[in-house]
């Protein structure tokens, strides 16, 4: 029914889709892409990020880029932070390197990244 370690044609892990009508409280981890559509509580653990516009995450994100379109609240440790014209971000940001769009609200405290 489900393959685990599942391969896109490129041999690159799929991307994963928490989709609008899910809630999840916890820790989601993938080695691939993340669509957020719905809701977390809790943590993300991914290779990238993507918050969608109506998306709410309450919790930490850890990936290489993350792109916040919808609402997050929390910690993030990105190589790449990206809050969108829509995107609503606060919280602390650890990141190489961060890119707001105009429209963004951002309320942000920033760390230094360990290396």
């Amino acid at each position: 029914m489900f393959e685990r370690d599942k391969k896109g044609e490129a041999g690159e892990p799929i991307t994963s889709l928490i989709d609008a009508d899910m809630r999840i409280t916890g820790t989601v981890v993938s080695s691939g892409d993340i669509v957020l559509a719905g809701g977390v509580e809790g943590e993300i653990k991914c290779r990238n990020l993507y918050v969608e516009d109506d998306a709410v995450l309450t919790g930490n994100v850890s990936a290489e880029e993350a792109v916040i379109a919808g609402k997050l609240n929390g910690e993030v440790n990105v190589g790449t932070l990206r809050v969108k014209g829509t995107g609503n971000f606060d919280g602390i940001i650890k990141a190489d390197g961060v890119e707001v769009e105009n429209g963004a609200v951002m309320t942000a405290r920033f760390r230094k990244k360990r290396r």
